[in-house]
């Protein structure tokens, strides 16, 4: 498509800027789709504590209620330092060509009568973790989907099967992992091809008054990145620098598995000078790059929707701060 000369120089003026700007790193992302579900850590505190009941029916309390949850019982191995580590496999989906393995260990103190006093029940760690984030995005969309609630059911059935025997002075505490589908990197669609989904962001943002750059899109690239500028005066070159990336795997037809489209920008860019005339223009420029930016986003929502990867939502990202803002000062080390 061609340009006017005025909306080329405008371009060009914020890409010069954009030199000029200190580097702004892109956000840190997950391993893998597993780790935005199941996000528990290494707490401290135990799940839970019981008393009362022996150590046969406290394994086997733990046991049943994974098998009932679809996983499989491997062992159940004593540690040197009185805990008990239980081993399960997830009975996963033969097409994912990996069983997750799940460890949920339990510190015994144990009575002379065998019976726990207490017995500390931990959270569930997947031992094979790793190995996810080497799976293909749409298949560790689907083992998360499957796995995290396997392992919410089985914490459930363990508290309400437990109850009797939970110690008073402590709750049970797990929560929930699973809240619904998350993304790797932000919309994600499948279904069309790389091509398709760059004209339609293309669209979307020149519809709602950005000026884009042409760049070239290889038919199955793994990254591509939309750079654009939105006017701060337009009787003035040079704007500010927003730039829209699409990272994307495929199927065999060629066409997204999936593609998932994220916005970076820097909020504290370095803007080109207001001059007397762009007085106005920039004292509005927030609302009217808010404004746009959420234009730009409704567009694609109604072209794309359709498009959506199945469990996922369109949504519109948070802004980090207004554009224009001081750049905050770095925290200072704290020295001990």
């Amino acid at each position: 498509m061609m340009f006017t000369s005025g909306i080329r120089k405008a371009l060009l003026g914020g890409c010069f800027l954009l030199a000029e700007l200190p580097a702004f790193a892109l956000p840190q992302l997950p391993q893998s789709a597993l780790d935005l579900s199941y996000r528990i850590g290494t707490p401290a505190l135990p799940v839970a504590a019981y008393r009362n009941i022996s150590v046969a029916e406290f394994r086997s309390l733990v046991s049943r209620a994974f098998q009932k949850s679809d996983f499989s019982f491997v062992a159940a191995g004593e540690q040197k330092n009185k805990s008990t580590v239980f081993e399960f496999k997830f009975n996963a989906d033969p097409k994912f060509r990996f069983a997750p393995i799940v460890l949920v260990s339990a510190d015994e103190l144990l009575d002379s009568k065998k019976k726990c006093n207490p017995c500390f029940l931990r959270f569930a760690e997947i031992k094979n973790s790793q190995v996810v984030k080497t799976l293909p995005w749409m298949a560790q969309y689907d083992l998360s989907a499957q796995l995290v609630p396997a392992i919410d059911n089985a914490y459930s059935s363990i508290e309400s099967a437990g109850r009797e025997y939970l110690d008073p002075s402590f709750e049970f505490n797990y929560k929930r992992q699973w809240r619904g589908e998350q993304t790797l990197f932000g919309n994600s669609f499948v279904g069309l091809s790389l091509s398709d989904l760059k004209e339609n962001i293309v669209r979307a943002y020149r519809s709602a008054g950005f000026l884009s750059v042409e760049s070239e899109a290889p038919p199955k690239a793994s990254e591509l990145t939309l750079t654009f500028s939105f006017p701060v005066d337009p009787v003035k070159d040079g704007g500010v620098v927003y730039k829209v990336t699409i990272y994307s795997q495929y199927d065999a037809d060629g066409h997204c598995y999936p593609c998932e489209v994220t916005e970076h920008y820097d909020p504290y860019q370095q803007l080109p000078p207001a001059g007397l005339s762009g007085v106005l223009s920039r004292a509005t420029l927030e609302s009217r790059f808010t404004a746009a930016r959420n234009a730009a986003y409704e567009s694609m929502r109604t072209d794309l929707e359709r498009y959506l990867r199945s469990r996922s939502v369109f949504s519109l990202p948070p802004k980090r701060a207004p554009l224009g803002s001081p750049r905050p000062q770095p925290t200072p080390m704290v020295v001990t």
